[in-house]
């Protein structure tokens, strides 16, 4: 009996409880950091599919340029309006060297006078033209140039090398530039003081548009001129220019005259003021607008008389663009940028709901959610091209914002999470729209809302065990991880 008992202690001793490594693997990978990090880096993994939503909205961006631009050339371009200008040439004969090496030169030279004083009063009428499912601001501007050209000065035609000056009075005309003449719409003719009026003849006659403008505002010498008698530009005269022109998209007025005072009025709300020179006083309401400008003689910093052979001014225009309330191809560009951010926060509320709840919410069931998301911009790009981007939005966010707090409460078995991934999709939609709206502030917004979801996640998950060693047993809803 001895003998089975020390056989029996010998052979049946206490076991030591050990916990294999497998299952500390296992409780590691299964831990909220781990599910924290993978959350991560899913979110920077849908930055894929949102590239391509921005190529995308690029591509239907460069189509609405494409068809406002055969808008443009069927109604008319951005106009530009620049004189009218007096032109007298004239030729410079002089000799150089001597004995054999004796020669006479001729030199053609071009003086260019600027009125003394010029008025510009505008009405321009505006409409939305549409070709397919895009539109163009277009107008029909009606134009009234007045104003006089002095006696030019004495010294208005010097020599350069000593010689002799020949002026060609009988050639002297009167240009002014308009950047495309085909979207005149009547004759224009020159009305002068007691003379009568003289008939426009198209071209800028010995002037030139410059040769480095903007290739895309060059289409070579673009614009009209009149004669003009030896009388009446030795004394000066006085001038009146009606012009009726169609134009999209912007209308600019160079300041000629030595004062130049510009009016304008038109039935489009939404102006864009640009140029060298901002109206001096301007009034906008929501049947449209009135501005007005008055650039004196030392504001526009250039001589009363110069020489050139190109349309001086170019570089100094001023005008109002007829902006579109909402360029919503930029606007969603431009909210692209934050979609990282705006993924992070929804995955973010998901992760800190399953802790609390104590369901799990498979990483599968979070790229669904970012997807969801990706999915909004496309709907909201779609949506915009035909009813508007602020509808287009409500309708996007709107059916984001259900989708995925129906599908998070279901998932989660929790009634309350749905409602609160409603609110938080809400608030985060809400928070989107202003940002786009407020573009000054969007990085100050931004930030502020970072920080604040940074700060409830901190204390949210404060007793949260990251390395979930003593964490219970999940609950069998969902998938694991």
């Amino acid at each position: 009996m001895a003998e089975n008992t020390d056989q029996g202690t010998a052979t049946t001793g206490p076991a030591m409880p050990q916990q294999p490594t497998t299952t500390r693997l296992v409780a590691f990978l299964g831990s909220p950091a781990v599910k924290f990090v993978l959350i991560g880096l899913l979110s920077f993994l849908l930055l894929v599919p949102s590239i391509f939503v921005w190529v995308l909205v690029e591509e239907r961006a460069h189509r609405a340029k494409d068809v406002a631009r055969e808008i443009a050339r069927s109604w008319g371009g951005t106009q530009e309006i620049n004189g009218p200008y007096l032109v007298i040439p004239f030729t410079e004969t002089y000799t150089t060297g001597s004995g054999e090496d004796f020669e006479t030169k001729t030199v053609r030279r071009t003086a260019v006078l600027f009125p003394e004083r010029l008025t510009v009063g505008g009405d321009i009428a505006v409409e939305e033209r549409k070709k397919s499912i895009y539109k163009l601001p277009v107008y029909s501007a009606r134009l009234d140039l007045g104003g006089a050209f002095a006696a030019p000065p004495e010294d208005m035609f010097e020599p350069k090398h000593g010689g002799t000056i020949n002026v060609a009075a009988d050639k002297a005309v009167v240009v002014v530039g308009i950047r495309d003449v085909r979207a005149l719409k009547s004759e224009v003719t020159l009305a002068l003081a007691g003379t009568g009026a003289v008939p426009f003849e198209p071209g800028l006659g010995l002037l030139a548009t410059p040769k480095d403008r903007d290739p895309r505002h060059a289409s070579g010498s673009s614009g009209i001129n009149a004669a003009v008698s030896p009388q009446a530009w030795r004394n000066g005269f006085s001038f009146d220019v009606k012009l009726q022109l169609n134009g999209s998209t912007a209308i600019y007025v160079a300041p000629a005259g030595q004062t130049t005072r510009v009016s304008v009025q038109s039935d489009w709300p939404h102006p864009g003021f640009t140029g060298a020179f901002l109206p001096e006083t301007r009034t906008i309401t929501g049947s449209g607008f009135d501005a007005a400008w008055t650039i004196p003689y030392l504001a526009r910093g250039i001589p009363k008389v110069m020489e050139t052979s190109h349309l001086p001014l170019q570089n100094r225009l001023m005008g109002v663009k007829f902006v579109e309330p909402v360029n919503f191809y930029q606007t969603i560009s431009r909210s692209l940028k934050y979609a990282i951010g705006f993924i992070s926060l929804t995955f973010l509320a998901v992760f800190v709901l399953e802790l609390r709840s104590g369901w799990r919410f498979h990483w599968i069931q979070y790229a669904l959610v970012g997807l969801a998301l990706i999915i909004f911009y496309v709907m909201l790009l779609a949506f915009a091209e035909h009813v508007g981007y602020a509808l287009a939005y409500l309708i996007a966010a709107g059916a984001a914002t259900l989708l995925n707090a129906l599908y998070i409460g279901t998932s989660l078995k929790s009634r309350a999470a749905g409602l609160v991934m409603l609110a938080v999709l809400g608030s985060i939609f809400g928070v989107l729209y202003a940002l786009m709206q407020e573009q000054d502030y969007a990085l100050l917004i931004g930030s502020v809302i970072a920080f604040v979801a940074l700060a409830i996640t901190m204390f949210v998950t404060q007793r949260i065990d990251w390395s979930g060693q003593s964490r219970p047993d999940p609950k069998p809803a969902g998938a694991a991880v």
